[in-house]
């Protein structure tokens, strides 16, 4: 059964429990309005009371008592009908348990194998560089933070950060700053991957719907398995229930929040990693 299957029949067996537990409490105050009226006739019987009236009251007493039998059955049936739900519930979620470890666990492979084939393609372009004479190219740079951000997020965060971070002396990967006419957008990404200390993903929703933001977000995990820290997530307009769905292994990360800091605060934060 699917993962939505599942939560919808949760909802629907709650739903049920409710029902029942409103029926259950209008039987017990059913109950307790025949004991108050026994209690009632009982109260209002004195030495005046002829037998003729007594027999009358009494009769409502047997027929309020035959009542709070029946009521009091009724509840022990609804119990019964509530209990048996709850036990449905809890299997129910259980099997919700399971389908979301495996849905957890699948995503986890397919990350990690794409995060490998990116690894191993970072590898292969660091051998094959080093391996092309001095003289056919030309001098790389090295730089601190490399900013993988979606072009939606760009005027709101983005470039306020990037600016911050170059006006106190960071060498900043910033594809506005870094990219020329003519350059090869897939090669200058590439190298901007391979020689950045750090990598800050501006984590929003537009990002996780992007190609780009997709390879460079791999690249750096890739780097990243060698040992040592370098994504460093910024939060921007996201809550974790949404990164978590998109990426279990970001939403364990400790990140900053957009929403928390300044561009000029945020850029302060990063730069003490240096």
């Amino acid at each position: 059964m699917s993962i939505s299957s599942i939560e919808s029949k949760i909802r629907s067996l709650q739903s049920e429990v409710e029902r029942l537990s409103r029926e259950l409490e209008r039987e017990g105050n059913k109950e307790v309005g025949y004991l108050k009226n026994i209690q009632r006739i009982e109260k209002s019987v004195n030495k005046n009371t002829s037998i003729t009236q007594m027999k009358s009251k009494q009769r409502s007493i047997d027929s309020d008592n035959e009542k709070i039998l029946k009521s009091r059955k009724n509840q022990t049936d609804i119990n019964v009908k509530i209990n048996k739900k709850r036990m449905e519930i809890s299997k129910a979620q259980s099997e919700l348990q399971k389908e979301q470890a495996k849905l957890y666990d699948a995503s986890l492979k397919k990350q990690n194998s794409i995060i490998e084939e990116q690894r191993q393609l970072i590898n292969e372009i660091k051998v094959s560089t080093s391996t092309i004479g001095n003289a056919n190219i030309s001098e790389e740079k090295e730089y601190d933070f490399f900013i993988s951000h979606a072009s939606e997020d760009k005027e709101a965060i983005a470039e306020p950060l990037a600016t911050s971070l170059i006006d106190k002396g960071a060498k900043v990967w910033y594809d506005k700053f870094t990219l020329r006419v003519g350059d090869s957008l897939r090669k200058s990404i590439d190298d901007g991957l391979a020689n950045s200390r750090y990598g800050i993903v501006i984590l929003s929703e537009p990002y996780f719907k992007k190609f780009w933001t997709g390879e460079e977000l791999n690249g750096l995990f890739a780097k990243q398995e060698d040992g040592r820290k370098v994504i460093l997530p910024l939060w921007h307009n996201i809550s974790k229930d949404v990164v978590k769905k998109k990426s279990p292994m970001l939403a364990d990360m400790l990140a900053l929040k957009s929403a928390d800091f300044t561009a000029e605060e945020l850029a302060e934060e990063f730069i003490q990693l240096l």
